[in-house]
């Protein structure tokens, strides 16, 4: 085969030399950002209570408190799905708490205190169960979700 025609295959096989490429080296590019970061997930209690059908009952009493029974700071009560059925009333007031015998907030059982009441009151006539959630947030910034059942009967 003759050297020219050797020298235009060649020329035709191999990739021709860029002339300005200006892209950095790929070392050198941008990344992609990252993803956000999920979304912060708390923790879900739930409340199962029985209300008499016809009546408006106080279903939950949320106080944030010192051991020596003094109030931390208000605790905000939320309805973040209201329920389908009846309905919620959250006001301050001041009743008694009710923490588990080993906690070291049992004494203050003992002694009303202030705190946020919510009352549930099912519509007229309405016997069964109704469902909604809360979202509750402590003076300390501490919170959880309640997915709460009420049984009217």
């Amino acid at each position: 085969m003759p050297p020219a025609l050797l020298l235009a295959l060649a020329a035709a096989l191999l990739p021709a030399p860029a002339l300005s490429d200006t892209s950095p080296p790929a070392a050198a590019q941008a990344l992609p950002a990252p993803p956000p970061p999920p979304p912060q997930t708390i923790p879900n209690f739930p409340l199962l209570r029985v209300v008499p059908k016809g009546e408006a009952r106080a279903i939950a009493f949320y106080a944030s408190l010192n051991p020596d029974c003094s109030v931390i700071g208000p605790v905000v009560v939320r309805t973040l799905t209201p329920p389908a059925r009846g309905q919620l009333t959250v006001e301050a007031a001041e009743s008694f708490p009710r923490y588990g015998p080993g906690s070291p907030l049992a004494a203050c059982n003992g002694r009303k205190v202030p705190g946020t009441r919510l009352t549930y009151e099912p519509e007229a006539g309405f016997e069964g169960v109704d469902t909604f959630r809360l979202l509750v947030i402590n003076a300390d910034g501490s919170g959880y979700e309640s997915d709460v059942k009420v049984s009217v009967r």
